[in-house]
């Protein structure tokens, strides 16, 4: 794999609020890579920046190895984005809109644009104005997808979407597009939609990426423990290594990362029974990271 974004210490601020605060982040060719955030954390703020629709304060942004700045627009022609609120021209058909945005994009297919169209049973003669919300996302998928794009910029694309397209997008045509070589960056708060498809995993709390790193790798790394103390021992354990904990009497819930022998002693060295571990969900790595 190569390296494909690479963000460098970006700094975003709008009026006394600090939205992003020296946020890194790299990305390597045709993976699929989950960025997690709580509402209101950023999420939304770093695509705009990635996509030159609002400028960054500080930091840079490395696109296939060539810095890119808020007036650059040349790199857009092979990034896609899809949002969970997409405006388009109203007045316009779905065939006009297609014949608009193949002017943009090198790597337009009309074969391509009529089979992603057909997939999302979109007629080509609709006038948008008159298409649903769930179905305005459909052509919004139809429309970065048929440009081929080296990275796919998704910003909640899916909560609007019907379950067979919604099944359909997350578990074939993300596995379809990747294997073509395109990179995903897919920013949610809805920790269960990109459980079974990331390659990577990034997490943004406070202005900041507090995770970036391999999913196989936050795994192997991760451990969800339960063990049974004294509640003042068990309201003690804190330090490196441990995440979250919840203690409900003599008995504690924690997520461990990383996971090392050291924290395993101390954990052993608080609780009465021997532990019991497991595999910590997703939604629980990131409950542990953002609490």
């Amino acid at each position: 794999m190569s390296e494909i974004l690479k963000v460098d210490s970006l700094q975003k601020s709008f009026g006394r609020k600090r939205v992003l605060e020296g946020l890194s982040l790299t990305l390597e060719k045709g993976e699929v890579c989950g960025l997690l955030g709580r509402n209101g954390e950023g999420k939304t703020t770093l695509i705009r920046i990635l996509m030159g629709v609002i400028p960054a304060d500080g930091g840079r942004v490395v696109y296939q190895g060539r810095p890119v700045s808020y007036a650059d627009a040349a790199y857009k022609r092979t990034i896609g984005y899809i949002a969970e609120d997409n405006i388009f021209y109203d007045r316009m058909k779905v065939r006009e809109l297609m014949r608009f945005n193949a002017s943009f994009y090198p790597s337009w297919s009309r074969q391509r644009a009529d089979d992603y169209l057909n997939r999302f049973t979109l007629s080509r003669n609709d006038r948008i104005r008159n298409l649903s919300r769930g179905m305005k996302l459909k052509l919004g998928l139809a429309v970065a997808l048929a440009a081929a794009p080296e990275l796919l910029l998704l910003d909640d694309p899916t909560s609007g979407l019907d379950v067979p397209t919604r099944h359909d997008f997350l578990r074939n045509i993300i596995q379809e597009i990747t294997d073509a070589g395109t990179t995903v960056l897919f920013a949610t708060h809805q920790v269960h939609e990109v459980e079974k498809i990331l390659d990577h995993l990034a997490i943004l709390h406070g202005g900041r990426m507090v995770l970036d790193e391999s999913y196989e790798t936050v795994k192997s790394r991760a451990m969800k423990v339960v063990l049974n103390g004294e509640p003042a021992a068990l309201e003690a354990l804190s330090g490196e290594g441990i995440l979250s904990k919840e203690i409900q009497g003599g008995a504690a819930a924690v997520i461990a990362y990383p996971w090392t022998d050291e924290v395993r002693r101390k954990l052993e060295a608080a609780s009465r029974t021997p532990l019991e571990t497991s595999a910590p969900s997703l939604e629980e790595i990131f409950i542990g990271f953002v609490s």
